[in-house]
């Protein structure tokens, strides 16, 4: 039976009965109560105070299907807002799942899985696009075990001690409650990539890249920062380590390298692997370089270098002997080893003609600039005549510190050639003494050996040449200096 409602009571509202069921803008109700209509269908507000319920339902997609089907919503006024027998969220049809708040889409899922956070047509499984400025995740730890982070997050980052960064691809700080790491990567398959560098197919549990066009600028691929602010910290504090780990494994097919330096240009100067040290203490140990080799326990093959080290002022100084290696076609690889000395000297050679017993020999203007000659550094000079077989003998004699004569012993007039090496003190090192104290392999700072050399230098007291920069005036790059404080030349 079909019954129309007073006017007055609905207020131009249509209500339909029909076999009990209920139909509001619509003549032929489905339910209980049917409802069809554009726009905000249902409207239900709660009494103002506590316990307050305001439940908004709106009708999509066709609404003579029976409950259940995809498009249906279906919403109640209880504290979960949903119904609880429902045990999903979305669709189960080919329609996307859309996300809205203030009337806008925050996120899509599309009927393919992509799942997009500030963009309509996601294309992987998460994708995410966000305004400048912002975030596009971050994690957030509740207490300091946990630390936080961010990926894709463009806005300015405050590093603490190490400043601030604007915006970076991932970052990840750790909390200072335990010794967890920032991050880990770790590789167990092989990776096939950087082929361009011969690497492919390779575990690489790391790979970082940096392309440079600039004009300006040369940044590192990899840059590695340690801060230390404990005054008694002892050992060694290193911001980039490597360790590669063969241990006991057996056999002898290939090279364990802890860290390698690859430098590829073809048409540039190239350097594998540079070391920089700056320290305002004047100390015998201020190392650009270091390198030592142990062999198994107890063996006295073992040996250590410096190399550019400022300390002592010395381009290598080490255990061992300074040598040469040359591939011979008729010998194999030979060795020659240069001699060494309790001090250092400069040496030259030379011949000179004698004529009627005499021969005077004037330095190298340039050796003459660079060396010390007084009377407790005079010149060192050894000579020897050549097919002079009654030569009388030689002496050396007016020593100056550009020059020295040749003359033939009792009155000899002999004319021919004299072969002369000389000997001359250097400026550099100038004070230094004979068999300076020298320091042992690292990690002996503070456990130096009981014996100690008679010549213990001041390296306050020693003649240093000044850089090169200060001698021909020009400035090093600054992308190239660390922002310390550096010494004052103690060279006089």
């Amino acid at each position: 039976m079909k019954k129309s409602l007073p006017l007055g009571l609905l207020m131009s509202v249509s209500v339909q009965l029909n076999a009990q069921n209920v139909g509001i803008g619509i003549a032929t109700p489905q339910q209980k109560l049917h409802v069809a209509g554009a726009g905000q269908t249902i409207r239900v507000d709660g009494l103002s105070g506590a316990g307050t319920r305001n439940v908004y339902a709106n009708a999509f997609g066709d609404l003579t299907t029976t409950p259940g089907t995809p498009s249906d919503v279906w919403m109640t006024s209880g504290n979960a807002g949903l119904n609880a027998s429902v045990n999903f969220l979305g669709t189960t049809d080919a329609v996307d799942f859309v996300l809205r708040t203030n009337n806008l889409e925050r996120m899509r899922a599309l009927s393919t899985g992509n799942i997009g956070i500030g963009v309509t047509a996601p294309t992987a499984r998460l994708h995410v696009e966000v305004p400048p400025a912002t975030g596009s995740i971050a994690i957030r730890g509740t207490n300091t075990s946990f630390g936080s982070g961010y990926i894709g997050y463009q806005n300015t980052i405050n590093l603490g001690a190490f400043g601030t960064t604007p915006g970076a691809v991932m970052f990840s700080e750790e909390g200072t409650a335990t010794a967890n790491p920032s991050f880990i990567a770790v590789t167990r398959t092989p990776a096939s990539y950087a082929a361009n560098i011969a690497y492919s197919d390779v575990w690489i549990a790391g790979y970082f890249g940096t392309d440079n066009a600039s004009a300006s600028f040369n940044p590192p691929a990899i840059y590695g920062q340690l801060n230390v602010t404990n005054q008694t910290l002892a050992g060694f504090q290193i911001a980039s380590r490597g360790f590669m780990n063969r241990a006991a494994t057996a056999g002898n097919p290939g090279y364990s390298v802890g860290v390698q330096g690859l430098a590829n240009s073809q048409n540039q100067d190239a350097i594998g692997v540079m070391g920089l040290t700056f320290s305002n203490i004047v100390t015998n140990l201020n190392s650009g370089g270091y390198f030592e080799s142990n062999n198994y326990a107890g063996s006295i093959n073992n040996a250590f270098a410096y190399v550019a080290n400022a300390g002592l002022n010395r381009k290598i100084a080490g255990s061992g002997s300074v040598s040469e290696i040359i591939p011979t076609p008729n010998h194999g690889r030979i060795t020659l080893t240069c001699p060494e000395s309790p001090e250092y000297w400069y040496q030259d050679y030379g011949s000179v003609k004698m004529v009627n017993g005499f021969a005077h020999v004037d330095l190298d203007p340039i050796l003459a600039d660079i060396i010390i000659v007084d009377n407790d550094h005079p010149i060192r000079v050894f000579s020897t005549p050549v097919d002079m077989p009654n030569f009388k003998g030689i002496t050396v004699t007016n020593r100056t510190a550009t020059g020295f004569d040749l003359v033939e012993l009792n009155g000899g007039n002999s004319t021919g050639w004299i072969d002369y090496q000389i000997i001359v003190k250097p400026k550099t090192n100038f004070g230094e003494g004979r068999f300076p104290q020298a320091p042992g392999p690292v990690g002996l700072k503070q456990d130096p050996p009981a014996a100690k050399a008679r010549n213990q230098p001041d390296p306050t007291k020693i003649f240093r040449w000044p850089s090169d920069n200060v001698v021909y005036g020009y400035d090093r790059p600054k992308q190239e200096m660390l922002p310390v404080n550096k010494p004052e030349s103690s060279g006089k």
